[in-house]
């Protein structure tokens, strides 16, 4: 046996803290972000925040005399009226991108604001627990009696308030069940063109035998010829649908579903003056611009020069000074690189989908996330960390996730929408896969039955 020691050498990789450091402010939103610079601000002594004046007219920063440059060239106003705006408006009330989004009411605001105008007030709270109880096809699951057990109020109240719900929003909201669903757009089409019996007979309780094309058998349990069943079958393909919301498309009207009221972009994308080309900008810049403070930064280039401690500091001070203007940069040049990769990573972006800011879902692109990592020389995770929960302002002031550029089916399933809103008959799913590889989108028979499943189309037999 032999116990002694022993040294030797090898090499190994390892993350340094300050890439530690780094890949952490890349991911952040811009909210994140600011509240990150908030509490480094408070932390470190050495880090100074300057707030920019920003003009009110266009939004850019001002220069030092109040004037903006742009206008300044006579782009918007000139100098005289944008010093003048400086002058009368409120700096707190200045330009600001979230200000310039229209306000985006969900889905469930818009229905409780509708319910609010047509309910006693003692019967919102049981409103809010209906809508917060509907599914995304705007189903509604939980059983009458149980929102009754769970609110302690009677049975009644509960179903007078489902039924103010079946007529606010998209028709069906709030059915129980698909027969519930086509009944209440049923009598809303009544009301437009007269009684249809025939039809109310059809979606009462003969769904099954329609959609299995018993249409013979049909015709003869209701006294009618086979053609009067198959022009009521038309008539439900063409104004009734099984869901209160097929897709989201179905949430246009309210702008989003249950998200946030307004998500705060960290990147506008701007239409050049060519109309051609976009502008990027990264938000965070806009308005503040963060520094050394000049007090420390002083200090510390004369104590770099000084071998000795100066008079009245102690070492602890000294290296207390230089620790946080080093902290200081470090900072500052993790911030900077994150805005530079930010900017870098939407540029190229904006220019592969610029179909996509021009004409909309039609003229997205294929693109992934190691397309634009090869194309920027950068690593695939610093693309993600990059694009991760941060937002896009396009040109039409539309807020997006970053995503949105990367999910190539959206293409796919806009092109998709658009023939089975015009199809003369139904189509098949081999049908549809053919059609939409015609138009440049080839893609299986499996994969068309996957979209038409996540858009709620139904197939078509029940069409």
């Amino acid at each position: 046996m032999y116990l002694g020691m022993s040294g030797r050498q090898r090499q190994e990789m390892r993350i340094s803290p300050s890439l530690i450091q780094y890949t952490h402010i890349l991911q952040l939103s811009g909210l994140e972000l600011r509240d990150l610079i908030m509490q480094e601000l408070e932390d470190n002594p050495a880090l100074r925040l300057e707030e920019r004046g920003i003009c009110p007219a266009c939004g850019d920063p001002l220069r030092p005399d109040g004037v903006c440059y742009r206008c300044r060239r006579g782009e918007r106003l000139d100098a005289a009226d944008a010093r003048a705006l400086v002058e009368t408006i409120d700096p707190d009330e200045a330009y600001d991108a979230i200000m310039a989004i229209p306000h985006q009411a969900s889905l469930e605001e818009h229905l409780l604001f509708e319910l609010g105008a047509v309910l006693a007030e003692e019967d919102l709270l049981i409103a809010e627990f209906l809508v917060g109880e509907l599914n995304d096809r705007g189903f509604l699951e939980t059983p009458l009696d149980l929102v009754a057990e769970t609110l302690s109020v009677p049975l009644s109240r509960v179903e007078a308030v489902l039924v103010a719900l079946q007529h606010v929003g998209p028709l069906g909201m709030g059915a129980r069940s698909v027969r519930e669903c086509l009944a209440i757009q049923l009598t809303r089409l009544e009301e437009e063109l007269g009684p249809l019996p025939l039809v109310r007979a059809l979606v009462g309780d003969r769904l099954e035998d329609l959609a299995a094309g018993r249409y013979a058998q049909l015709a003869g349990q209701l006294g009618v010829a086979q053609p009067e069943i198959l022009g009521a079958r038309d008539l439900i393909r063409a104004h009734l649908r099984p869901y209160p919301i097929a897709e989201d498309v179905d949430l246009a009207i309210w702008e989003r579903g249950t998200s946030t009221g307004a998500a705060a972009p960290d990147v506008i994308i701007r239409a050049a003056e060519d109309g051609e080309s976009f502008l990027v900008e990264v938000l965070e810049s806009r308005r503040f611009q963060l520094s050394v403070n000049p007090l420390y930064d002083d200090l510390a280039s004369r104590l770099q020069e000084q071998a000795k401690t100066p008079p009245g500091l102690s070492a602890q001070d000294r290296q207390h000074v230089q620790e946080q203007v080093k902290r200081a940069q470090n900072f500052l040049g993790f911030v900077q690189e994150r805005r530079n990769t930010l900017e870098r990573v939407t540029v190229f972006i904006a220019t592969q989908q610029a179909d996509f800011l021009r004409l909309g879902p039609s003229g997205l692109h294929p693109l992934t996330r190691a397309e634009v990592a090869e194309a920027l020389s950068l690593h695939e995770s610093t693309i993600s960390r990059a694009t991760k929960d941060k937002f896009v302002m396009l040109p039409n002031r539309r807020v997006v996730p970053f995503s949105t550029f990367f999910h190539a089916a959206l293409s796919a399933q806009d092109a998709l929408r658009t023939l089975v809103e015009a199809e003369p008959h139904p189509y098949t799913d081999i049908e549809l896969a053919d059609l939409l590889r015609d138009k440049g989108h080839p893609i299986s028979r499996r994969t068309v039955a996957k979209y038409r499943q996540l858009m709620g189309i139904l197939p078509s037999n029940l069409r």
